[in-house]
């Protein structure tokens, strides 16, 4: 296998664990090929396989015990008030902080080439983004070549595996059984060349898993649970999961690869990014890593090729699904955090990306979980609080039941998911312009947060009280600055969304916005994170909820002076405390994420360029480059994969709260020169090419935009910088019929302008 893949990455070493495989995934559906080359193991994952345990279907209802939880607080402060909440919850049969049910693989088949494990000469795999397939090459000393290659195909919703030698060998294979007490599993057919297996959890619901295959010349016998091929050259196998057995097509795998390859490849490479030539594209992963670790630095080429690995990570796993936290791929039955969809940031980063890749049918994993979720969020809310409306938990998977949560996590008094939640609906629509999403889905999701604040909140000297709140896992306090932010844009979109279908805004969201308290800034020009004088600030912390009117909603921004420098002040506190300090509370891939959010943002690039390069150099991803919750590569989580894109998006081109478009908003040095084309941003216009070089002193770019509809694009430089030859602080480009409009800026920095000199 000489030639390396254009977008991938490739290896000499072995997976030795699961988390060290390569992946595929159609959405839905996921695979994981991991071990030695003579044995080895295929993983099949689906999105909807949680182990029913039946702890999450039931909450105490504590409705009645609101008044007294606010009287403890007021008296004894938040401690003893949801030490107060938990008691109340015990005594009403709460089992007490509960895991979701935990994400599990669906089912797995184990390899065993029977070559009395001759040694190997020469040993490599690949993964190749644009493809979706990897592919697995050794050589034996007597000078067996085997091939191996595993996809992921949409169409025939089924993964395929195929083996292949230039001369003849022997294989088994066996269906594992996981011998898992709360999953049984049987194997209801078995023949030359059918394997099926059913799965069922405790309640009888399960599902099946069937694998087909076909083999070219050699002999198929079957012994308890094994199958055995002898003197073959090739095998092909299909294996699915789903509710009943189905008869997986496999004659054809050389179309149905060929297929699956057209289909990936037409959205994967509708988007491109160039930071560094084809010679380094090629070099192994093993090589690139090697040299951050000798040199300290991150070869350039790292960048693009983890920017190549989220959006592939990002297409394989989103769709019909909703990634959890680990994507749609598992290798075992305890993973960290049960593998849930975690909703007080993970899900949200782990999506992020959709809205400006164009994978706006991905959005369908989101709108259909909030909906089976439904009545699980109403129920929340009413049995917690005696509310209307919707109450996200932080955790999720069988059931959306608040059940982790107790005095030490308390978890149940954060209010603000759904709010951040809504932001998603508000994007989807900002990108596609869809009225009919907007009447039907986003309407009444919005509505349904608002409707939990209405009851929930109390009015304190003429302003919105909240009590309890809670800023995501940094502690409690009064009236959160998140819990006012998702609020304050969540009328917003409503008001935006009314307004657009000519129907009347009802007046009491225009009362409750003029009820919103101002955010608070401290004695020492801080933004604090709760609207509470009482509460002391914890800077050394992963999440940056409160600067959430920052990073996601975009209210604060350089037109309120004030608050724009109180952010800044809370956000140097944040990155001395947390991201750049040796006692920061954890490695968290996540929160140097929104470190580089809030960067960009903030206009603050060397941050942003210090947060990016915390999560590379720790090497805080596996092989495929699917990233890692901790450094060094510990625990498997693709949130930072789902977030990527966007940030190296937003940092080139930043779409203001107005619909101004900022070029170079935050830039690390190293994104300096390149070229991007195929992202999308808001109202339907497509970036067809941007080119752009700030090495020189005068610097340029060109930029070439599309859209299908006739709207006028505003577009500013950075404030750093000042076009040559131009009175202009703003470049006007009109857009009219589908015609590709492209705009050449050279401009330069405003210190190297000569005094008297006009621009």
């Amino acid at each position: 296998m000489t030639d390396f893949p254009n977008k991938g990455v490739w290896s000499t070493k072995p997976a030795e664990k699961w988390e060290e495989g390569y992946i595929v995934g159609n959405g839905a559906l996921g695979g994981i090929l991991y071990g030695a080359p003579h044995t080895f193991k295929l993983v099949a994952n689906h999105h909807t396989l949680f182990l029913k345990q039946h702890k999450m279907n039931e909450i105490p209802n504590l409705s009645t015990h609101l008044d007294s939880l606010r009287e403890t607080i007021e008296m004894d402060g938040y401690q003893k008030g949801v030490e107060y909440f938990e008691q109340k919850a015990l005594e009403k049969g709460y089992q007490g902080l509960t895991m979701s049910d935990p994400y599990h693989p669906g089912s797995e088949i184990e390899f065993q080439i029977n070559e009395n494990q001759e040694s190997i000469t020469e040993y490599n795999r690949q993964l190749n983004y644009e493809n979706a397939t990897v592919t697995e090459q050794f050589t034996t000393a007597s000078g067996k070549l085997f091939t191996k290659t595993l996809f992921c195909s949409k169409e025939q919703e089924a993964l395929y595996f195929k083996l292949t030698s230039n001369q003849p060998f022997d294989l088994s294979f066996s269906l594992t059984d996981f011998q898992h007490p709360e999953l049984q599993q049987e194997v209801i057919q078995m023949t030359d060349h059918r394997l099926v297996q059913k799965a069922s959890y405790t309640d009888q619901s399960g599902y099946v898993s069937s694998v087909d295959w076909i083999v070219r010349e050699g002999e198929v016998t079957i012994e308890k649970d094994w199958i055995t091929v002898t003197q073959t050259n090739e095998i092909s196998l299909a294996l699915s999961i789903q509710p009943e057995a189905v008869t997986n097509p496999i004659e054809s795998i050389e179309q149905i690869q060929q297929a699956h390859i057209q289909e990936f490849q037409s959205t994967y490479n509708q988007v491109s990014l160039r930071l560094v030539d084809a010679e380094e594209r090629s070099r192994s992963l093993d090589d690139i890593v090697e040299e951050m670790r000798t040199t300290e630095m991150v070869p350039l080429v790292l960048y693009e090729k983890l920017y190549d690995a989220s959006r592939y990570v990002i297409q394989s796993m989103a769709g019909e699904a909703l990634p959890n936290l680990q994507g749609i791929w598992g290798g075992d039955f305890s993973p960290a955090w049960s593998g849930d969809y975690t909703l007080d940031t993970n899900v949200q980063l782990a999506i992020a990306s959709l809205a400006s890749l164009g994978l706006f049918e991905q959005f369908d994993g989101l709108f259909n979980r909030m909906a089976e979720y439904h009545e699980d969020f109403r129920e929340n809310a009413a049995c917690y609080y005696g509310c209307r409306g919707y109450l996200m938990p932080v955790h999720a998977s069988t059931r959306a039941l608040h059940v982790h949560w107790n005095s030490e996590w308390p978890m149940v008094l954060w209010t603000a998911g759904a709010g951040w939640m809504s932001h998603f609906y508000d994007e989807y629509f900002t990108y596609t312009q869809d009225k009919g999403f907007l009447k039907e889905k986003a309407i009444p999701f919005y509505e349904e947060t608002l409707l939990f604040y209405e009851d929930f909140l109390t009015i304190k000297a003429g302003k919105v009280h909240l009590r309890p709140s809670y800023s995501a896992e940094n502690g409690m306090g009064d009236t959160a600055t998140m819990d006012i932010a998702v609020i304050k844009e969540t009328i917003w979109n409503l008001q935006k969304a009314y307004h657009l279908l000519g129907e009347p805004v009802p007046e009491k969201y225009e009362t409750l916005l003029a009820q919103l308290p101002d955010y608070m800034i401290d004695s020492e020009g801080i933004l604090k994170e709760w609207i509470d004088e009482t509460k002391a600030e914890n800077f050394n912390h992963r999440h940056f909820s409160n600067l959430y009117p920052v990073f996601q909603s975009k209210e604060i921004d350089q037109k309120s002076p004030a608050l724009w420098a109180a952010a800044n002040k809370a956000f140097d506190k944040r990155i001395e405390a947390w991201l750049l300090s040796e006692d920061g509370d954890t490695s968290s891939s996540h929160g140097r994420i929104h470190a580089a959010m809030c960067g960009i943002a903030l206009e603050r690039s060397k941050e942003v360029e210090a947060a990016l390069r915390e999560l590379v150099i720790n090497e805080s991803f596996f092989p495929s480059l699917a990233t890692a919750h901790y450094n060094q590569a510990h625990v498997f989580n693709v949130d930072a994969n789902g977030s990527f894109p966007k940030v190296l998006h937003d940092a080139l081109i930043y779409s203001e709260a107005d619909g101004l478009l900022t070029l170079f908003k935050a830039t690390p040095t190293w994104l300096n020169k390149g070229a991007l084309s195929g992202i999308r941003l808001p109202k339907g216009v497509v970036v067809k090419a941007f080119e752009w070089d700030l090495t020189q002193t005068e610097k340029s770019c060109r930029l070439t935009l599309q859209s299908d509809r006739d709207l006028t694009v505003s577009i500013q430089l950075q404030p750093q910088y000042t076009l040559l030859g131009s009175d202009k602080d703003t470049i006007q480009l009109i857009l009219t019929g589908q015609k590709a409009q492209t705009i050449d800026l050279p401009f330069t920095m405003l210190e190297d302008v000569p005094d008297g000199e006009n621009s």
